[in-house]
């Protein structure tokens, strides 16, 4: 005999909306489109960059692409905010490489030969549309803004976005813990002026 799925029947309060979207979601959001300085050249240094670009962006496809009626548990989704959660037009190979390829430790792994295994740019450029939208969206509403200091910072992240550019991030350790201010600089021109992996650079011989 088959059980029936019980309901989610989680409900964040208001507060915890506003919350979760100016501290997790703004997180999930800024790692996966903001990169830090690393040495260029090092591959394993890339490699660390790109993982955690990805990861985040991982985070953000379940976030955009799930309707809350399958929400599980607590999750946070964009229909939380009003957003409608639909399917992001991306690569199936995606959705695949994101799951067996960068958290399962899977045999599908085998499938790969050298010019296959490179990690594509569309994960993180077919999100960038989506995320653009949503932004757009909080600013029409201004019902997630408690202060004009909130919509300012969305606002610049959305300038951000939108230039065609890279976007640099940093924020340093301090004595007391820290540093409460983020950095955001405009760096490289990307290829498709959408989000993309960081570029390696080949050392000088």
């Amino acid at each position: 005999m088959t059980r029936k799925k019980r309901p989610n029947t989680f409900v964040p309060t208001d507060d915890q909306r506003r919350f979760v979207l100016h501290d997790a979601v703004w997180y999930e959001m800024l790692y996966a489109f903001g990169i830090s300085s690393y040495e260029e050249t090092d591959y394993c240094a890339w490699e660390h960059v790109n993982f955690s670009l990805m990861g985040h962006a991982r985070a953000l496809y379940y976030f955009f692409e799930t309707p809350l009626t399958d929400r599980q548990q607590d999750d946070v989704l964009c229909e939380d905010f009003g957003f409608p959660a639909r399917p992001i037009d991306r690569p199936s190979d995606d959705r695949t490489r994101l799951n067996k390829d960068l958290f399962h430790l899977t045999y599908a792994r085998c499938r790969h030969a050298k010019e296959t295994k490179a990690w594509p740019d569309s994960i993180i450029s077919c999100l960038h549309d989506r995320w653009v939208e949503f932004i757009q969206y909080l600013l029409a509403q201004k019902s997630q803004f408690v202060s004009a200091d909130d919509a300012d910072q969305w606002q610049s992240m959305l300038n951000a976005l939108t230039s065609g550019r890279e976007i640099h991030i940093s924020r340093p350790f301090l004595r007391v813990g820290v540093s409460q201010n983020q950095e955001i600089r405009l760096g490289r021109q990307l290829y498709t002026g959408r989000g993309e992996l960081s570029q390696a650079r080949i050392q000088a011989e």
